[in-house]
């Protein structure tokens, strides 16, 4: 019998479905005065990392947090900061700051005051927000920048003693009156250039890019930084006198961000990139500002992905455009796909750029704008993205590495979020479909280290799932139902998943399957979320100390090695990856998938008669459905595959059905027997009979107004595999549901 009859299984059923709903690490510095990696230190630093899933320090040993009674549970995001560990890092209020805010008696951070919200005072010089952005791979770079007035055609770069033109100048959103200039240029890395800009009269003082030139196998490092998001901030500051989006706070968290860059440059990498929400509120002019003044932006090349936070503007300001992102940042091989586009009522305009991707050495980078939440339009932009950065190189890339802001895989509060858990359903079959290596996010404010993930769903354990035992009020359960994790409960007492998560043991491997998940902390201290489990089922390290941290990331031909480190150089993670030349040639080589146990298991649950209860139906439906759907998905691991026979069995553990033989009264091993004590008490009452004759009536109906719909198979059942059959007929299904009738008659006069 071939697949294409599993679908058999939803002959009785609606098409409608239902969604169930250790120790301190105190490591030495791992730089010398001259900036590089001091490698016997950085050994014996990697050494000392404990290898439990969290760092424990001193002020957060314990799950309640003592001043405001949170624990490590709970779903707030913002509590004070002297509960946890990193007072060292930003809780002194820098002098400077409280110098102003004595002076203006507080005026300076006052959440309505006079320096708050779009009252910032945004940097108005004739020239600002200077940065330097990668260009399609590591030959090319360009510089934008914002010029006071209307466009001019006098707004020039001078690089390396030439002239040029912009080719990219238009208006801004910015009230002050700017336009952005974009200028493309060749550069050999390695080299250093001078450069400066004049805007009408105005020239600005030299600046010079340093680039940096690849290594043996083509080695090159970035630094990966998460959530700057400045002007942003949690409740300890009100105390202080610091309410977000006041300039303030604006002030203090460019203080704090300087910490990361200022360690993190010692690092020497070939770029940095930025994980998004670079600012609390984008259309607050003074927080872009305030962001970019750091000399890092003019002398290295700096890459961002957009954030949540980059599509906000000032509500009370009707008549601000937001093309904030894009007047910033310059995209290589910017798509059309995952833009977002539209013309607001008083004729202003909303752009947030697409999806866009650069090479670097051996490894191709893909940026997706997570804010589209349409996976398929992200599917289209990798797979094309791909074979156009192949075609153009003549061979294949040793690592493809997805960025985007919304991390699939964290343990802070936004990790059980309704979009959260529809991209951790939907991308990880996209990402492993395209060999892709690591995906770098943000958003949810804690590091985060994932297994290798694989798609498919898995059956679980409560506690094996999250880390904690289903009867701690923490879990949040109600009605088999978990607010904490947002997931539902089956009778068997376990939740299904989405992701299967390899660990291979080791802190260094050699052509792992799956994609690595990698989600940033907040690099400038500004916001911290409390975990709601840092021993979830895809961790393979977590840490909970609230402190700033960044990654370096370091590539070549055949390695990949993060490490990840403190404000004071402290490394506080380490992973590495090793690819064989075969592998990076044949990414795809596998063994084939065995799916016979579950087509099996399939026909074994297909010849069960179901209790013909509305949600009893919508239920099992739901379940067959998904296992068809892995049935039918030739790319599917054989791991997706056995877990989908426990999560099918996991969904039925509910489902009702009846008795086959009246005979097997003694038959235990099904508890769908032990649900149907006596037929006879379901249906023997005649309104129950009369109901069960409208629900089949009903299912008719629905398949007669099916039959009207050109995109039937599409729309109401999973396809077969076998693309020449697919499903059978339109009258063979009728057929099947009066063979189905007629059995239920028979079991009702039984």
């Amino acid at each position: 019998m071939k697949k294409n009859k599993l679908i058999l299984a939803l002959i009785i059923a609606s098409t409608s479905s239902i969604v169930l709903p250790t120790s301190n690490v105190q490591a030495a510095n791992i730089t010398d005065v001259e900036g590089q990696e001091t490698k016997e230190v950085v050994e014996k630093n990697i050494a000392d990392i404990p290898k439990d899933d969290e760092v424990t320090y001193p002020k957060n040993e314990k799950d309640t947090r003592e001043s405001d009674g949170t624990n490590k549970f709970n779903r707030a995001t913002e509590t004070e900061r002297e509960t946890f560990g990193e007072d060292k890092n930003v809780v002194n209020i820098d002098k400077n700051v409280k110098a102003k805010l004595d002076e203006t008696k507080g005026e300076y951070g006052k959440k309505n005051g006079e320096y708050a919200n779009n009252k910032l005072k945004a940097i108005d010089t004739p020239v600002k927000n200077v940065v330097i952005n990668p260009g399609e791979n590591e030959n090319k770079v360009a510089v934008t920048w914002f010029g006071k007035s209307e466009v001019r055609d006098s707004s020039r770069l001078y690089f390396n003693g030439k002239e040029y033109k912009p080719e990219r100048a238009r208006k801004t959103g910015d009230s002050n009156g700017y336009s952005t200039y974009t200028v493309l240029l060749d550069i050999k890395p390695g080299e250093n250039y001078e450069y400066y800009i004049r805007n009408d009269n105005y020239k600005t003082e030299k600046k010079t890019l340093k680039t940096k030139a690849l290594g043996n196998d083509n080695e090159f490092s970035m630094v990966l930084i998460g959530d700057p998001q400045i002007g942003s901030g949690d409740s300890v500051w009100d105390s202080k006198g610091l309410n977000k989006n006041t300039q303030a706070k604006v002030d203090q968290d460019k203080i704090d961000f300087a910490k990361t860059i200022e360690i993190a440059r010692k690092l020497d990498p070939h770029f940095f990139l930025s994980m998004g929400d670079n600012v609390e509120i984008a259309g607050y002019e003074g927080e872009y500002d305030y962001f970019f003044d750091n000399d890092l932006f003019r002398e290295k090349i700096f890459s961002s992905v957009v954030g949540n936070h980059e599509t906000y503007i000032d509500k009370n300001d009707t008549s601000l455009q937001n093309t904030v992102f894009s007047d910033h940042f310059y995209l290589p091989n910017e798509s059309e796909l995952g833009s977002i586009s539209y013309e607001n009522e008083d004729g202003t305009r909303t752009y947030i750029p697409g999806d866009y991707w650069y090479s670097y050495g051996d490894t191709l980078f893909l940026n997706i704008n997570s804010n589209e939440r349409d996976s398929n339009i992200h599917s289209k932009f990798i797979e094309k993205a791909i074979k156009n950065a192949e075609e153009k190189r003549g061979l294949n890339f040793s690592w493809k590495v997805v960025s985007f802001h919304h991390a699939p895989y964290s343990t802070a509060t936004h990790t059980s979020d309704d979009d959260i858990l529809q991209r951790r359903s939907e991308l990880v079959k996209i990402f492993n479909n395209n060999n892709i290596d690591l995906v770098l996010n943000g958003h949810d404010h804690i590091y985060v280290r994932s297994g290798h993930m694989l798609a498919g769903e898995q059956a679980l354990d409560f506690e094996k799932a999250y880390g904690t035992h289903k009867n701690d009020p923490n879990a949040g359960i109600k009605d088999n139902f978990t607010k904490t994790y947002n997931n539902y409960i089956y009778d068997n007492g376990k939740v299904v998943v989405d992701g299967i998560s390899l660990d291979y043991g080791s802190n260094e491997v050699t052509d792992p399957r799956g994609t690595l998940f990698l989600t940033m902390s907040a690099s400038a201290g500004a916001k911290f979320y409390n975990p709601i489990g840092e021993d979830q089922w895809f961790v393979q390290r977590s840490l909970d100390d609230r402190s700033q941290l960044f990654s370096k990331l370091t590539f070549s031909k055949n390695q990949f090695r993060l490490l990840t480190m403190d404000t004071d150089g402290n490394i506080v993670d380490s992973y590495t990856i090793n690819k064989t030349d075969e592998h990076i040639k044949n990414p795809n080589n596998k063994e084939k998938t065995n799916f016979s146990k579950l087509e099996a298991y399939i026909r074994k649950i297909q010849g069960k008669k179901l209790l013909l209860d509305k949600e009893n139906i919508r239920a099992y439906n739901y379940a067959i459905e998904n296992a068809i759907k892995v049935l039918n998905d030739k790319n599917a691991s054989q791991e997706e595959v056995d877990s989908a026979i426990e999560v099918l069995n996991t969904r039925l553990s509910g489902v009702e059905f009846l008795r086959e033989d009246n005979k097997n009264t003694d038959n235990k091993d099904s508890k769908v027997d032990k649900n149907v004590k006596d037929s006879k008490d379901k249906y023997c009452q005649k309104d129950k009979e009369v109901s069960i004759k409208k629900e089949i009536k009903a299912q008719k109906t629905k398949v007669e107004n099916f039959k009207k719909d050109s995109d039937f198979e599409n729309k109401n059942f999973i396809k077969s595999s076998n693309v020449k059959t697919g499903v059978t007929s339109l009258s063979s299904i009728l057929g099947l549901i009066s063979i189905s009738i007629l059995g239920l008659s028979k079991s009702k006069r039984k």
